[in-house]
């Protein structure tokens, strides 16, 4: 009875942690965003800096369009993503499998079932933002963690953090959100003609 009695606390408990972030997702459904994302690899000060828009559609519907340093395109459907290097006149496609959502932060925010699978998520209130942690269940999981910055007024996310297992930090900052209605074909990817396709 006891050992019953704990399971339904822990399971209520997560339930509860992952309320915000679940608004959140909801919220970011048909919205665009400037975003600037830093990678900083293990060791190293310096960042790579990378900025452009996103287009959010109903998650894990996502429309990435980089614009500095260099100009590259980053979708996702829900099952398939497209890498488009406009320089190098290729495009790479890819299936994503249960294993390969664990690793992608976005895809995790919108699905939470597959996060609930992976993840031990907990949230914490400062003023304006709740800031909401989800560690791996699996000590080989690729991501380590990721640290979500949620403005509670509006539910926006603002910041996305995440730590790989070989040392290496990334972070999305987010403004300016807008609305921006589009259908499903926004979020697929038709390769130009004359472009390089790599399945993977």
């Amino acid at each position: 009875m006891k050992i019953a009695t704990l399971l339904l606390t822990l399971t209520l408990a997560n339930a509860a942690s992952a309320a915000e972030i679940d608004r959140a997702a909801a919220a970011l459904a048909g919205t665009e965003a400037q975003f600037t994302q830093r990678f900083t690899p293990k060791g190293f000060k310096n960042s790579q800096v990378d900025s452009g828009s996103v287009v959010f559609g109903t998650l894990p519907m996502m429309r990435w369009s980089y614009a500095q340093p260099e100009q590259k395109v980053f979708v996702f459907d829900g099952n398939r993503s497209w890498f488009y290097l406009p320089a190098e006149k290729q495009v790479t496609v890819t299936t994503i499998d249960e294993q390969r959502r664990g690793d992608l932060p976005f895809l995790v925010i919108g699905d939470p079932a597959a996060r609930d699978r992976h993840f031990i998520v907990r949230e914490t209130a400062h003023g304006g933002t709740v800031t909401t942690t989800l560690q791996p269940r699996q000590s080989s999981a690729m991501i380590r963690n990721i640290t979500i910055t949620i403005a509670t007024a509006t539910h926006a996310i603002q910041r996305v953090s995440y730590s790989d297992r070989d040392g290496n930090e990334t972070t999305f900052d987010f403004a300016a959100f807008t609305r921006r209605a589009v259908g499903p074909d926004f979020f697929r990817f038709t390769p130009p003609a004359g472009v390089e396709v790599v399945q993977q």
